[in-house]
């Protein structure tokens, strides 16, 4: 991974070298720029330049096409600075990242990430988790799917099947995922449930085809919040489905998508006929 500039210190760029130039030059390679807040009373924000050769190529394209206008600064006309992340800057990197998590929503029409994360919270905590983790599960599942903001928005909001070609695009997901989060340490322990939440109990998941125990629990859990929610929250390129119809699919892959002991969890504190 390569930071610029390799010091922590801001530079200042004018702004209009922010331009079609820079913008061409950064589609066509891996770098990224990732807004951060440095200072909420001036309006600053620094443009993080991630550079990881994990990162698709063109990738800051895919961005923009999802993200819109929150991230690129430069069009809201506030000052602009290249910077790395230093330690003071480790939480306003997460609330990067979960802006971003919110546009991906936005894109798909959706409330996705959000829905997922208090369906694993709920889980965690029923489970008897404590505190500390049932946080860090929460975190990580309304981050689950940054990795989707490097992929093309035509893939993510197609209606129909995907090809065989846009299905290895989206396999991709969850490692993009877990490499923007490198940057930030605070994030660390749970990098590792981003990009394990589509691995399955029986060893038939995404993307290193772990199995069982070898899944951290935290991406087991997020693995049912996150089935549960895309099947009943209503998506630009899919129609809900009804709790009993959702209830019965996380059944009928009890043990080789899903957890068994997540699973039971989850039927325990969901909606029973007679309470809607």
């Amino acid at each position: 991974m390569k930071i610029y500039p390799p010091n922590a210190e801001f530079n200042s760029i004018d702004q209009k070298k922010v331009d079609e130039n820079l913008w061409s030059q950064i589609f066509q390679s891996n770098n990224l720029l990732i807004p951060i807040e440095i200072n909420t009373k001036d309006k600053i924000v620094g443009l993080f330049v991630f550079d990881h050769h994990n990162l698709p190529i063109g990738g800051q394209k895919f961005l923009l096409d999802i993200a819109g206008s929150p991230f690129t600064p430069e069009l809201a006309g506030v000052k602009v600075f290249f910077s790395p992340i230093v330690p003071a800057l480790q939480k306003n990197y997460e609330k990067a990242l979960i802006m971003l998590a919110d546009s991906i929503d936005r894109c798909d029409g959706s409330t996705h990430s959000h829905v997922t994360s208090l369906w694993a919270e709920r889980i965690a905590k029923h489970m008897g988790l404590a505190k500390e983790e049932v946080q860090r599960i929460k975190l990580a599942a309304k981050l689950h799917d940054i990795g989707k903001a490097v992929v093309p928005r035509e893939i993510l909001i197609k209606p129909g099947p995907l090809s065989k070609e846009e299905w290895e695009i989206i396999r991709q997901h969850p490692g993009y995922g877990a490499t923007l989060m490198e940057p930030a340490q605070s994030l660390d322990e749970i990098r590792p449930l981003v990009h394990s939440h589509h691995e399955h109990y029986s060893g038939d998941g995404y993307p290193d085809g772990l199995r069982g125990d070898q899944i951290p629990l935290g991406a087991r859990i997020i693995s049912v919040a996150d089935a549960y929610s895309t099947m009943t929250i209503r998506r630009v390129y899919r129609t809900p489905v009804s709790n009993e119809v959702a209830k019965n699919e996380l059944v009928r892959c009890l043990g080789t998508q899903f957890d068994p002991l997540v699973v039971d969890h989850m039927l325990e504190i969901l909606p029973q006929p007679g309470d809607y």
